[in-house]
């Protein structure tokens, strides 16, 4: 029998047995507290942290977990996890969990539930000692705010992207220490071209202003460096403008804003900026400054050419009496007689005074011209027989002047006198730009023309005649290039080359022919080209043949309707010359009451009488009184729209002040004849 344990040993067991005891119960509570430790710090997070067995059960949830299904610990616990999420009864397809104890190693998900919110699924699997998965735990979090954030910064910088775009906006940097300038993809596209073309995104300030530089501007880049490496203001920014080139050679305009970063000795280490093309703007800017100009001339064109007008009507009335009467004198005095030379230097001066007068009415606006069928060939060859010509040639010795005219030329309906008159003024101004000796050519064509030319915006499409005065002097600079059709505006010498409306007179010709002119000019050169529209009509060739008897009358009664009494009577006597009976009146009003009670073969009508109503209403008032009553228009200026209308109520021609015999007596006999 085995030896009983004496007391002392039965004492020291009973004592081992306590102290394991309480070894085991201090291990337990060593182990709920750290259970309890553990809980508390998974309590804590944010996300939801739920441990589940193999059977996706759960064992425990964090408080997150149980919050967001708005479940208590214990009602959680036994549930497996699926259920409590909104995507049903069933596992997903790629559930982290399930991966995770599949594969034995963490996994994760991004997952969008049916109510729109986004989730970070991961799955970690756990293991027992023997190595053995015995369950694995799914960590939630909800990521849709951060998405969402996500997706709002993915728009906000694809918008910042396409405003920088449609602003054209060029990031760059420059590492002051270093020299060197950084570019971004937006840089480049201002310029036309990318960062693979030139090379990279990288480059010296050397190379950038080789590259993209205008060199005329190329202090203004440095000196605004200069100055941003030099300030000692932080703040420092800047904002300028100058001019670059295109990766195609042409030129833009940008604007460029920068500031500066410096170091803790104050120096600038870096410049950061955007440059913004701006090219378009200058373009509409500088086509606005043009269009002002352009709006700002015609104003003053036709300021000067409405006070040119008035003037030259006064004169003409004035002129009358100097250039008609000295013809009626003429007619009575012998061939013999001492008083015939100086009335036909009267009648001489009186005609050179007519055509100043003739100049000031060709800018007034308005004027009415009368057209028929030429041909510029013609009228070129008719001014170089002139004495006006050889004047001219006399003047300029040293001058060759040529001629390349077209055999073949089309016609255009113009005035003679008028086109004569451009084409004597310039050639005139040709000459007098030509220092010592030189050339003017006199040229003429047919072309076709299909876009602008000149200071047009727009033409009309078609054919036309060209008359080109082309000229070796010195040239006209570009700013008086802007001027030279301005009345009176003039380089040459006063009281020796003209009155300064020479071009002025061109311009309006031009205009009035609904024509088109083109100035082109060097140091070397000066060409003018003046487009009239072609007219297949023949041209009517002149009977020189014609005497006084073959346009005097036979006794047929014509009412003068004239405001100035000294026209009145000298048109009265031409016409008792040219054997006709004339009656008078001094105004459109007398005249209507004057045909109510009586008839007359023809009306020589004035178009601007004052007081009183004007031709244009005298003779609708007249017809109404006498359907079928012949007229002639007379008048020293008139408004084009005015004289067409009297003409489309059955006038006849258009005679301009001062009259002759011939003039006034061909109009007559021709309107009388018609039936």
């Amino acid at each position: 029998m085995p030896e009983k344990p004496t007391y002392e040993e039965l004492e020291e067991r009973v004592r081992e047995l306590e102290r394991a005891a309480s070894e085991y119960k201090r291990a337990e509570e060593a182990a709920e507290y750290k259970r309890l430790e553990h809980e508390m710090i998974l309590d804590s997070q944010l996300e939801h942290v739920i441990y589940e067995d193999t059977d996706m059960r759960i064992l425990w949830p964090n408080k997150s977990a149980c919050e967001s299904v708005n479940m208590t610990r214990e009602e959680l616990i036994g549930r497996h996890c699926y259920e409590i999420w909104p995507q049903g009864s069933e596992p997903c397809e790629d559930c982290p969990v399930i991966k995770a104890m599949e594969t034995r190693k963490s996994e994760f998900v991004e997952k969008t539930t049916p109510d729109g919110r986004s989730w970070f699924i991961r799955g970690y699997p756990v293991f027992d000692a023997k190595g053995e998965i015995i369950g694995a735990i799914e960590i939630t979090q909800d990521i849709t705010g951060r998405k969402r954030a996500e997706e709002e910064q993915k728009k906000l910088q694809t918008q910042l992207a396409n405003a920088v775009e449609m602003a054209h906006l060029g990031y760059w940097e420059c590492d002051v220490l270093n020299d060197l300038f950084i570019f971004n993809d937006y840089f480049y596209k201002i310029f036309h071209t990318t960062a693979d073309e030139v090379g990279g995104y990288i480059m010296t300030t050397d190379e950038y202003a080789k590259r993209f530089l205008h060199p005329d501007d190329l202090h203004i880049v440095r000196e605004e460096m200069k100055k941003a490496i030099e300030t000692t203001d932080p703040n420092y920014s800047r904002q300028t403008e100058h001019r670059i080139i295109y990766s195609d050679g042409t030129v833009g305009h940008i604007t460029v804003r920068f500031v500066i970063e410096k170091d803790a000795d104050g120096r600038t280490i870096r410049t950061y900026g955007v440059n913004q093309d701006i090219t378009e703007r200058k373009r509409a800017e500088e086509r606005l400054r043009e269009s002002e100009e352009k709006l700002l001339r015609s104003k003053k064109m036709e300021s000067l050419g409405l006070l040119a007008g008035g003037v030259a009507h006064d004169l003409n009335n004035v002129l009358a009496g100097i250039v008609s009467y000295p013809e009626l004198l003429l007619l009575d005095l012998p061939e013999d007689s001492k008083l015939r030379k100086p009335i036909q230097n009267i009648q001489e001066s009186g005609d050179r005074a007519v055509a100043i007068v003739q100049d000031l009415l060709t800018m007034a606006r308005g004027v009415a011209s009368t057209k028929e069928t030429l041909n510029l060939n013609d009228i070129v060859k008719e001014y170089l027989a002139s004495p006006e010509f050889e004047t001219l040639k006399y003047f300029h010795p040293t001058t060759t002047f040529k001629t390349e005219l077209d055999m073949d030329l089309m016609n255009t309906l113009g005035s003679p006198v008028h086109i004569r008159k451009a084409i004597m003024n310039l050639v005139s101004n040709a000459s007098e730009a030509i220092e010592g000796s030189g050339n003017v050519t006199i040229s003429t064509g047919n072309r076709y023309l299909d876009r602008a030319v000149g200071i047009y915006e727009e033409v009309k499409i078609g054919e036309y005649v060209v008359l080109s005065v082309f000229d070796d002097g010195a040239g006209i600079s570009p700013d008086h290039l802007e001027r030279i059709f301005e009345p009176f505006f003039t380089k040459k010498v006063m009281g020796k080359s003209g009155t300064g409306l020479g071009l002025a007179v061109v311009w309006n010709i031009v205009q009035d022919h609904k024509g088109y002119i083109d100035v082109s000019s060097d140091e070397k050169s000066t060409t003018f080209d003046l487009y009239f529209p072609i007219t297949r009509d023949e041209v009517r060739k002149e009977d020189l043949s014609l005497s006084m008897e073959d346009y005097k009358g036979h006794g047929e009664k014509v009412l003068v309707v004239d405001d100035i009494k000294s026209q009145r009577e000298i048109t009265c006597n031409m016409l008792d010359v040219l054997g006709y009976k004339s009656i008078a009146v001094s105004g459109g009003e007398k005249a209507v009451e004057y045909l109510r009670e009586h008839s007359v073969d023809i009306i020589l009508l004035d178009m601007i009488m004052d007081p009183g109503i004007n031709g244009r209403e005298t003779y609708q008032r007249i017809k109404e009184i006498h359907p079928n009553q012949k007229a002639v228009i007379v008048s020293g200026f008139v408004e084009t729209d005015e004289v067409r209308e009297v003409q489309r109520l059955g006038a006849g021609q258009y005679v301009r002040k001062p009259l002759t015999l011939k003039k006034i007596g061909i109009a007559i006999k021709e309107e009388l004849e018609k039936s």
